[in-house]
């Protein structure tokens, strides 16, 4: 009688805590999802400016690139409270900055990887033009 008891005691605690419904960012009002949508439109923004107009100053690539990702992780910062604000489940504000960060530095590392071989290409067909210039003498 006391293990039916017992069971009966740990089906209903197991069967609230299946019952309890998590706050997505799909449940959010039409408000909430625009000013959510527009700070992800803001960091974007960010990224793709920081792309277009690199730091001078900067001494390497990855350098330029991690000043980069700061300078645009507030953002981020944004997002997360913003959805913790309206009490969306901790490990899915985490997971979607986490998204949009590695995103984002895939695309800058497809960008720079690109742009150096492009650069590469331009130098070796840089280095031929005088060499054809001198076969042909």
């Amino acid at each position: 009688m006391n293990k039916i008891l017992l069971s009966a005691i740990f089906l209903g605690f197991s069967s609230l805590a299946a019952a309890q419904e998590y706050v997505t960012p799909a449940d959010l009002s039409a408000e909430q999802s625009e000013k959510m949508y527009s700070i992800l439109t803001d960091y974007n923004s960010c990224m793709m400016q920081g792309r277009l107009q690199p730091k001078a100053d900067a001494t390497s690539g990855q350098e330029m690139a991690n000043e980069l990702m700061q300078s645009c992780e507030t953002h981020l910062d944004e997002l997360k409270l913003h959805l913790a604000d309206n009490g969306v489940e901790p490990s899915l504000v985490e997971g979607m900055a986490k998204r949009m960060r590695s995103r984002a530095a895939r695309k800058m590392m497809t960008q720079t990887m690109n742009n150096l071989a492009a650069q590469a290409q331009a130098m070796d067909n840089a280095n031929k033009m005088p060499a054809e210039g001198q076969a042909e003498e």
